[in-house]
């Protein structure tokens, strides 16, 4: 007899792994998503402007690190199926922090030390380059920004901790007090040796939509919108039962629940507290998420740019955000955006998508997305009208790189805190659970929960990686627990 399995959720993990099973065991799979397009996070939709021509647009700002060359490459091959990726190359990723443009390759002062001389031949991605990932573990409960004092030495390299620490930012939402040195040195490592940073043709959401597709060609069931609404996930004896879910919540027995819903969600609202051991509670509700952010799309009518991915940082004042970090006075481990306001200019990663995919834009104009933090450390329950302040920040900060811009956009659409928060929960969070020095490696989440049947599968429990590629990278690994504990019967 097949496994009744259902999945909550169509976020990368989700559908990840439900991919992974569905080529690989006997099963009955549904997949359950209360929006009304896959993909979560990485999902894309269509908007029309006022000419009536279609735009592909992307519900987050997304440049992939390793693409085919890293784990959404290896489920997608894994279940037979390919995308065609634009590489981030001709022209390579551009950084540009106040009027000041630099290479990812930096130089350092000459070191007195045997280490530090040899580190003098190297820059700090080098150096991440050429740290194995076994070596990484043992940086983890490391605050970057300690790793990067210790690299350029304390009151040096200030240019260089800024690019690095934003950076971080970018990828993990995370300040570099908080940044886990270990989970950077996995990253940026890893990207650094796989040179395949870039993102897929059709948009992001061709990535969830083909592993949606592996479900369904297997016989799998999708349920969108309505009918994919999970209500509550049904226990008995301390084991999942099956699910409630759709406009009349009608059940749906399961053998297992793999939830990429939240683990806050999951654990208090679709399942309960009376469900867990107090002290597996008490665990949850003290996790922290990853920082909050906002993005911003925008189209014109005329070509600006032939970038494919731009760090930006404005010039400010010494008085601003930004302004205050740089200043040498400034110090770094007391960074908190959270408590600074809404600020005129931010910094922004900006992806023009079309210039990876033309078709993502009506002929002759450019398709722009980009992405700002909004909050590190506390969360911050923002007002509508601070809302519209980061719309307007954002804009200011593309028409101090681009002024002309101002005069050319035709659509554009903003995606804010609050509503990642009302479609994808998190409070808000670019991510999930925070890749902070005590919520990585093994202080990750595990994906195994104490009730029988019930995991997890999304950027909040197991993986390493940045965005996307850390619920890849966790659908991957529950996929090996499977196999590796014989929780289901595997095709021979």
């Amino acid at each position: 007899m097949s496994s009744k399995i259902i999945i909550i959720g169509s976020g990368i993990g989700g559908s990840g792994i439900g991919a992974l099973l569905a080529t690989s065991i006997k099963a009955d799979i549904k997949l359950f998503e209360r929006d009304k397009i896959l993909g979560g996070r990485c999902a894309s939709y269509e908007k029309v402007d006022a000419q009536g021509r279609t735009w592909k647009f992307d519900i987050g700002c997304h440049i992939f690190s390793t693409c085919d060359n890293g784990p959404l490459g290896e489920i997608l091959g894994r279940c037979g199926k390919t995308l065609n990726w634009s590489y981030t190359q001709n022209p390579g990723p551009r950084v540009n922090v106040m009027g000041i443009e630099l290479s990812s390759v930096t130089k350092i002062k000459k070191r007195k030390s045997e280490d530090e001389e040899k580190k003098q031949k190297e820059n700090f991605s080098a150096y991440a380059k050429a740290t194995p990932i076994e070596d990484t573990w043992q940086y983890d409960q490391i605050p970057l920004i300690n790793l990067l004092d210790d690299f350029y030495g304390p009151k040096k390299g200030q240019i260089n901790k800024i690019m690095f620490s934003m950076q971080a930012g970018v990828m993990f939402g995370t300040d570099p007090q908080s940044t886990s040195a270990g989970e950077f040195l996995r990253c940026i490592g890893d990207n650094s040796r796989q040179m395949s940073m870039g993102y897929p043709l059709g948009g992001t959401g061709a990535i969830p939509e083909a592993f949606c597709d592996v479900i369904k060609e297997n016989g799998g069931q999708i349920f969108l919108g309505k009918e994919g609404s999970v209500k509550k996930v049904i226990v008995e004896d301390n084991a999942v039962k099956g699910i409630e879910a759709g406009p009349d919540n009608e059940f749906y027995e399961a053998d297992m629940v793999i939830a990429n819903s939240d683990i806050k969600t999951t654990v208090l609202k679709l399942i309960g507290e009376q469900y867990f051991p107090s002290d597996y509670v008490n665990y949850v509700k003290d996790l922290k998420w990853g920082g909050q952010v906002c993005s911003i799309k925008i189209g014109i009518d005329t070509i600006l740019t032939d970038q494919k991915m731009l760090t930006y940082v404005p010039k400010m004042r010494e008085d601003e955000v930004i302004g205050q970090i740089l200043n040498p006075n400034t110090d770094l481990k007391e960074w908190d955006l959270a408590k600074l306001g809404v600020p005129e200019k931010t910094a922004l990663l900006i992806v023009p998508i079309s210039n990876h995919d033309p078709a993502l834009a009506p002929e002759g104009c450019q398709n722009l997305h980009a992405v700002s933090p909004t909050a590190f450390g506390s969360l911050v329950k923002w007002s509508q009208a601070d809302e519209k302040k980061w719309e307007q920040t954002c804009l200011n900060t593309f028409f101090s790189l681009w002024p002309e811009m101002e005069n050319h956009i035709v659509i554009q659409d903003f995606i804010s805190t609050s509503l990642l928060e009302a479609r994808f929960g998190k409070e808000g969070a670019g991510t999930g659970i925070a890749q902070s020095i005590d919520q990585v490696g093994k202080n990750r989440p595990s994906m195994i929960s104490p009730i029988q049947g019930l995991y997890y599968c999304s950027g909040d429990a197991g993986g390493w990686g940045i965005g996307t590629e850390l619920p890849a990278r966790a659908a991957l690994e529950l996929f090996e627990i499977f196999k590796k504990q014989r929780i289901i019967p595997f095709n021979t």
